[in-house]
């Protein structure tokens, strides 16, 4: 046979199917990645005509050597001309000419092997689009997300009053770093399935807002002495913000949100890079290795770096066993991305990152500020919508505007019969849908709108808010005029106990309610209150003490 197959993995190949089958006359198996492939393999078999064949053929270096022979022959070169009155025939001299077209033709040559390999090399190959060089600060970051490897736990009671120890999908982590400094600016963990626009949009505020640190409820686990947070430590690079922002294609990265901040309130250029092209961000994919091996790999708990890799063994009992919940690799993130910022970096020539962006911006490198009348949380989290002020004078119906499902009024609005069918534009935190802000159709601002019943009380988010009235238009939730949707929310999710996505959603609400809780009511010293937990989660003293031990040995680097 002069062909060999290129190997080919199957996320690497676009096709409709599937097929693996053994080939009776070629006596081998046959990878096929589509149901025309497979038709027409069947036809290629059954044709006795045909004595051999090759799928995804690439000829290799001897069987060349022997279609050159032929060619000599072919053309009348005689056996005592060369290249036949060589020891080898000649086949140095073709294996010399084909590494020199190799050589000169890298990605061309580099499809013989796959699609993969022509793309990498096409996308590594020498040249400022590939290898820009960038020294100022701020001048640009990389954006992207990473599912963390490792299990967690809940501990949760049902409405029976039963307390459950069961776990949760893994997290994400999102995170957006400095390319010339390889500083992290700011990072956020989303508990979704797969993280949404707004889980972005809050990477992108706390990467501009200047960090503060964090209580810790592992005992022992501390901030680094030589570590943090750019905005923390250095007064220039509070409320920075950056020039050119590269992230890749993602659904929620591409949204319309997204791109109307960065572009609108950070005022930056937005580049998504070509398709499965991580190698274009190769910075940020790296720190997701370093802080994977450095930090959670190390945990018991870990699904570590393949589905083959023996750390993972039993990773759901021992996340049961010694319950690791969100709230340790939160702290835990915490700890480690503020030692990354504070160890050594070959990437900026054995400095820190911090010392790197120091230096810099003393040596009179520059950076941009976020104007101060858009350094509110409505700046950041916010979108616009247009909707038709509704009511009925003959019924008696009050002017009212309905967004998501829910009814917003105010005194002022109440009183202007005259609004009746005409259309507001409104701005909505969507950290916060209690109130929204309406303006005229001239662009004046008209006035706070409140949301009728008991969610103008409960703060809640957009995505909470879509969550609840799809679950009631589906009938899978029910409450009245009366009742708190959030609560009703929040006893379906106990409720939910065998499904784990659910876990995520009732173990990130259990968290957002404890810290609006931390809010309203002042800290206090004693260690009780600082290791309490919100009503439904508890953890257990006595094995809360084993995690941190696991946990603090995991931040050595």
């Amino acid at each position: 046979m002069k062909f060999q197959p290129v190997p080919l993995k199957r996320n690497a190949h676009y096709g409709s199917n599937y097929w693996e089958v053994y080939s009776p006359k070629i006596k081998r198996n046959v990878h096929l990645f589509s149901d025309l492939e497979y038709d027409h393999w069947v036809s290629v078999e059954t044709n006795p005509q045909i004595k051999a064949f090759c799928e995804q053929p690439v000829i290799s270096l001897k069987h060349l050597h022997k279609k050159f022979l032929d060619a000599c022959r072919t053309a009348g070169i005689r056996s005592h001309e060369y290249p036949f009155t060589t020891k080898d025939a000649g086949r140095r001299a073709i294996e010399r000419y084909a590494k020199q077209l190799h050589a000169r033709y890298f990605s061309e040559a580099s499809g013989r092997h796959g699609d993969e390999a022509a793309r990498h090399a096409r996308v590594t190959e020498p040249g400022i689009k590939n290898y820009p060089m960038v020294v100022r600060p701020f001048e640009k970051v990389q954006f992207d997300g990473h599912r963390i490897d490792a299990i967690l736990s809940v501990t949760f009671q049902t409405p029976e009053g039963d307390e459950i120890t069961t776990t949760i999908e893994r997290l994400w982590l999102l995170v957006i770093i400095d390319v010339a400094t390889r500083v992290i600016l700011g990072y956020h963990i989303s508990f979704n399935k797969e993280y949404s626009s707004a889980d972005v949009l809050q990477c992108i505020r706390n990467a501009i807002v200047p960090w503060e640190e964090k209580e810790f409820t592992i005992t022992g686990l501390k901030y680094p002495e030589y570590g943090g947070y750019a905005s923390q430590l250095i007064p220039e690079a509070k409320w920075g913000i950056w020039d050119e922002f590269h992230y890749d294609n993602g659904k929620a990265n591409l949204s319309n949100v997204v791109r109307e901040r960065l572009t609108q309130i950070i005022g930056c250029s937005i580049n998504a890079g070509p398709v499965s092209t991580p190698e274009r961000r190769g910075i940020i994919e790296r720190f997701f290795g370093l802080l994977e091996e450095n930090g959670y790999h190390r945990l018991p708990n870990t699904t570590g770096s393949h589905p083959k890799d023996p750390r993972r063994k039993n990773a759901e009992e021992k996340a049961v066993k010694y319950q690791i919940s969100s709230e340790h690799i939160e702290e835990l993130t915490e700890v480690l991305i503020a030692l990354y910022n504070g160890t050594p970096h070959e990437g900026v020539n054995n400095l820190t990152p911090l010392e790197a962006m120091q230096q810099r911006i003393q040596r009179g490198m520059t950076i941009r500020t976020m104007p101060e009348q858009k350094r509110d949380d409505i700046s950041f989290l916010t979108l616009t919508a247009k909707r038709r002020v509704n009511g009925n004078m003959e019924s008696g119906r009050r002017p009212y505007i309905q967004y998501e499902g829910v009814t917003y009024h105010s005194q002022i609005l109440s009183q202007n019969l005259d609004l009746i069918g005409k259309t507001l534009t409104l701005l909505v935190n969507i950290e916060d849908l209690r109130t929204i802000r309406a303006f005229l159709p001239d662009g004046s601002e008209f006035g706070v709108l409140t949301a009728s019943g008991k969610w103008g009380i409960t703060r809640h988010t957009l995505q909470l808010r879509k969550e609840i009235t799809k679950l009631r238009s589906r009938k899978q939730l029910f409450y009245t005029s009366q009742d708190d949707p959030i609560e009703k929310y929040h006893e379906y999710l106990r409720s939910s106990k065998h499904k784990k996505r659910e876990r995520n959603k009732l173990v990130q609400l259990e968290n957002t309610r404890k810290r609006e809780t931390e809010k309203q009511q002042p800290l206090e010293s004693t260690d009780t209150e600082q290791v309490s937990k919100s009503e439904g989660v508890k953890v257990i003293s006595k094995e809360r003490n084993t995690v941190a031990r696991t946990l603090k040995k995991t931040i050595v680097y």
